[in-house]
C-alpha cells in the first residue's frame, strides 16, 4: 500500500512572489502588447523582456505603490444555482458573471495618477505660466473613462528571472479608497481598475508568463 510520501509532490522552487513590478498605463488609443519576452537565438541564447508597443500614444509608469499591500487580484465569481428535490447541492451552476479586478495604492502625486483617482481628463490642463499652479474641478457628471492597464511583475534575478504580467486591454477605475494626510502617513492614491471587456481584442484580461527562470521550470510546472 503507497504511502502518502510515495504519491505527494511538492516543489517549493515553484512557489511565486512578485518582488518588484511596473503598472504601465495607456490610453484606449495605444496598441496591445502582443508578447511579453523575445528570444535571441545568441550565443548564448538569451530571453528578455519585450520592449512596451511603440506609440503614439505611450504607456506611463503608475510610479511606486504601497509597498505592505502591493497589488491585490480579486476575482469575483457570480453563479445561479439550479436545485433539485432529494438533494442537498445544486445539481446545475451557471457562471453569470466572473470580474477580475486589481488594486493598489499609488504614492506618486503626479498627472496620471491623479487623473486615474479623481476620474478627469487633465490632458488640456496646463500649470499656470507664472506660479505653476494646477487646478481641476471633480466632474458634476462623472464619466467612465478607460484605460490600457498593463501589470509586470517579477520574481527573481538573472537567470531565475520570471515574469508575470496581468493585461487589462479596457480597464477602468471602479473604486478609490480614502485618502489620509497627515505627518506619519503618505497621501496616496488607492484605487482598483476593474477589466472589462475589449471586443477589439477579444479579451477583458490576458495573463502572460515568462522568462529564463520559467522556462526552465516548463517540466515541474507540468508544461
Amino acid at each position: 500500500m503507497p504511502l502518502l510520501e510515495d504519491i505527494q509532490l511538492k516543489q517549493a522552487e515553484l512557489v511565486r512572489k512578485i518582488t518588484t513590478a511596473a503598472l504601465m498605463v495607456a490610453p484606449m488609443e495605444a496598441a496591445l502588447p502582443t508578447t511579453l519576452t523575445t528570444y535571441t537565438a545568441g550565443p548564448p541564447p538569451v530571453i528578455d523582456l519585450a520592449p512596451l508597443p511603440v506609440g503614439p500614444p505611450t504607456y506611463q509608469d503608475a510610479g511606486m505603490v504601497e509597498k505592505d499591500g502591493g497589488f491585490s487580484f480579486g476575482n469575483e465569481w457570480d453563479m445561479s444555482e439550479t436545485m433539485a428535490l432529494g438533494f442537498s447541492d445544486p445539481v446545475r451552476r451557471d457562471i453569470l458573471r466572473n470580474t477580475t479586478t486589481l488594486g493598489f495604492t499609488a504614492l506618486e502625486t503626479k498627472k496620471l495618477t491623479q487623473a486615474m483617482f479623481y476620474n478627469v481628463d487633465l490632458s488640456g490642463v496646463a500649470p499656470a505660466t507664472n506660479t505653476g499652479e494646477v487646478a481641476f474641478n471633480k466632474p458634476l457628471s462623472p464619466a467612465s473613462r478607460y484605460y490600457r492597464a498593463y501589470l509586470i511583475g517579477q520574481d527573481g534575478v538573472g537567470a531565475q528571472t520570471i515574469w508575470m504580467a496581468v493585461m487589462f486591454p479596457r480597464a477602468m477605475i471602479s473604486e478609490t479608497g480614502e485618502q489620509t494626510g497627515n505627518e506619519e502617513t503618505e497621501y496616496g492614491y488607492p484605487m482598483t481598475l476593474t477589466a472589462t471587456p475589449d471586443t477589439d481584442a477579444g479579451y477583458a484580461v490576458r495573463y502572460m508568463f515568462g522568462g529564463p527562470g520559467w522556462q526552465s521550470q516548463l517540466t515541474a510546472m507540468g508544461y
